[in-house]
């Protein structure tokens, strides 16, 4: 005996768009790479600016010195 199904057995994937978990996973190390070089970007460009130096740059374990201004007590104007 044959058995006939009446509407086909098939599931759709999950998606958004034309990105599916497939995709995804085949883009992570472009966009691991990407994300990296923009991060570094962001550090590269704040980095004279006060604000990000007394946040982040003067808290590095061994760099942070570097951003420390020391000024000598006879060039201060007080």
């Amino acid at each position: 005996m044959v058995a006939y199904v009446s509407k086909l057995a098939a599931k759709t994937a999950p998606h958004f768009g034309r990105l599916n978990l497939s995709n995804l996973l085949s883009y992570t190390p472009n966009l691991a790479i990407w994300g990296g070089a923009s991060f570094a970007g962001i550090f590269v460009f704040t980095e004279g600016w006060p604000l990000f130096q007394d946040t982040f740059f003067k808290k590095l374990p061994v760099f942070g010195s570097h951003w420390v201004k020391e000024v000598a007590p006879e060039d201060s104007p007080q």
